[in-house]
């Protein structure tokens, strides 16, 4: 909840700042360049701790499989459930509501082919610092930190958190001065809630099947599911339960649904839809994703990105209880 507070708190300073700058519009050219810089660090310490972490690492083999399988039918589902509902609302796929004027849609079709240049560099930037994190985690983290692999991951957790400050600031930052975010979100309206519930309704169905086709019971499964992305949190829940199978499942899904996503959402943002991008995320669409969906999409593409994890969010400690009893 603390974290959730902070990022609300510095993405509204960035806006405030951002809306008064909108006479200065050239200091997009340096906030981009800081923005991919950070995304690029950021991404490289969190593959440093994944791949240094014997937790994640001991499970491949054991808990691997159900889980890529979990992961891959749980993020296509919740994609199809956001694409059909955006169809239901009437919304494109650049997330434009299809009665705006002709005009204003082209121009966003015009801006999203011009981006598809800077999506491609993004998806790779994304894929090379999270496998050279991952490779220099496993194979030097642990020599260079001997006995002191308690201070690496302070220091490794502080670094992540201050990324994902700096870059929920700046993407406020670009939302105060794009100035069209609020105009944006108010043409939608309510509407846009259905999306977080369409999203959790596509993993939840993705469980039941999963549940079928695998050696993994239905009340466990949907307890995975519900943990939608938030490894720190789920696997936590479920261990205080006394299933430890079911726990290490849970975070080995969670820190797959999240790198999933990291790499996917600019391929699936250009050659899809923007909010199909977002159900990829779960709830850390108003985390770690959202500075890849803010580069990836629009401004207020992010403001439907944030409200769609926030949702999420909260629903995870009230859903795992629940689910398990």
């Amino acid at each position: 909840m603390k974290d959730l507070i902070t990022y609300t708190i510095l993405a509204i300073i960035g806006y405030f700042v951002g809306s008064k700058m909108r006479e200065h519009r050239w200091v997009t050219k340096w906030t981009g360049r800081i923005q991919t810089a950070a995304i690029a660090i950021l991404l490289f310490t969190m593959g440093l701790r994944m791949g240094s972490n014997d937790e994640v690492t001991d499970h491949l083999s054991s808990i691997g499989l159900i889980s890529v399988a979990m992961t891959l039918a749980i993020m296509l589902l919740s994609s199809l459930s956001a694409a059909l509902t955006r169809r239901c609302i009437g919304m494109d796929r650049w997330a434009v509501m299809q009665n705006r004027e002709v005009d204003s849609l082209e121009e966003t079709v015009t801006a999203d082919e011009k981006s598809g240049k800077a999506q491609t560099v993004m998806a790779v930037t994304i894929l090379l610092s999270v496998m050279a994190g991952l490779l220099c985690g496993y194979f030097f983290v642990g020599s260079l930190f001997a006995g002191h692999m308690d201070r690496f991951d302070f220091c490794a957790g502080l670094a992540v958190n201050l990324g994902l400050f700096l870059l929920l600031l700046l993407i406020g930052f670009n939302m105060g001065l794009d100035g069209t975010v609020l105009e944006n979100f108010k043409k939608v309206g309510a509407k846009i809630l259905f999306f977080p519930f369409a999203i959790m309704a596509g993993a939840f169905l993705a469980a039941a099947l999963c549940s079928l086709l695998m050696d993994i019971d239905l009340r466990q499964s949907f307890a995975v599911t519900a943990g939608f992305g938030w490894y720190s949190l789920a696997p936590g829940i479920i261990l205080e339960r006394g299933l430890a199978r079911c726990a290490a499942i849970s975070f080995m899904h969670c820190i797959m649904r999240e790198y999933f996503s990291l790499l996917l959402v600019p391929i699936v943002a250009k050659k899809v839809g923007y909010m199909e991008a977002i159900g990829l995320c779960g709830a850390t669409a108003m985390g770690v994703c959202l500075p890849i969906v803010e580069k990836s999409t629009r401004g207020d593409v992010t403001i439907y990105s944030f409200i769609s994890g926030l949702i999420q969010t909260v629903s995870v400690p009230i859903l795992i209880p629940l689910i398990l009893g």
